[in-house]
């Protein structure tokens, strides 16, 4: 209630003109959850019309401008979604740390840390990931990670995720051990991209892959990879930037209810 008071503030409107709402939040595609959150927010908020759509579906009519399309969202954690021209959605990927978000910002970041400890145990290879990981948890060597890592899990998993930025500064100074993580999550990525196209029959089909999250930002290191590898699968596929934010998108299909 709080968000949507300020976004009416912002753009200079009553809420009491609001005629509908699409709310895309994490966490919702469970039914129950979904029913719980909905109930809520319809109490909470005085709009005629409010739909709750997960915040990967939102972010799929933004970035693909509600056509027919797919979004590969990889941040934290990961994702990919798509509508075919038949209005069917699929989805693949998304279910956490713990059972997926691989190639995220947390698989990333988890295997440059998998790889420092390797290397100490010379399991591995040498990485030069090693020296700037050790800084980013404020240790002097890689038996003292445990304790960081393990003693508060929910705080080790965010830093773990901002890991992939060193992974990918690593990779484009041509650390071998870093490049072979990121071709990794490339695989992971495109596998999930896949699986959603081949779910919507789309193979054949001349729709647009966009990209969406904080992964991305590592540029050719990762979407040249992705790009052949989706297009060796769906050759009229275009990977590009999203058209739209998400809350476009929210507001997009708003409009449609």
């Amino acid at each position: 209630a709080q968000a949507v008071t300020q976004a009416c503030q912002q753009a200079e409107i009553e809420l009491s003109e609001v005629a509908a709402a699409c709310i895309g939040l994490a966490g919702v595609s469970h039914p129950d959850h979904h029913r719980q959150m909905l109930a809520a927010l319809k109490e909470a908020l005085p709009i005629p019309d409010i739909t709750l759509e997960t915040d990967a579906r939102v972010a799929l009519a933004g970035a693909t401008g509600a056509r027919p399309g797919v979004v590969i969202i990889a941040g934290t954690g990961s994702i990919a979604c798509g509508v075919n021209s038949r209005g069917r959605f699929a989805r693949a990927g998304g279910w956490g740390p713990t059972m997926g978000d691989e190639g995220s910002g947390s698989y990333i970041g988890r295997r440059a840390l998998e790889s420092v400890m390797m290397s100490y145990d010379y399991r591995g290879e040498p990485t030069s990931m090693m020296e700037p990981i050790l800084r980013h948890f404020g240790v002097a060597w890689p038996p003292e990670l445990p304790p960081v890592i393990y003693d508060d899990p929910d705080t080790a998993m965010r830093e773990i995720a901002q890991l992939s930025k060193i992974a990918v500064r690593a990779a484009e100074e041509g650390d071998k051990v870093a490049r072979g993580i990121l071709k990794d999550a490339v695989k992971e990525l495109a596998v999930a991209a896949i699986a959603v196209i081949e779910q919507l029959r789309m193979e054949r089909d001349e729709f647009q892959v966009a990209y969406v999250g904080g992964v991305f930002e590592a540029g050719g290191l990762i979407l040249d990879h992705l790009r052949e590898e989706i297009q060796s699968f769906a050759p009229r596929a275009e990977l590009a930037p999203p058209i739209d934010p998400p809350v476009i998108g929210a507001a997009k299909m708003a409009k449609a209810m």
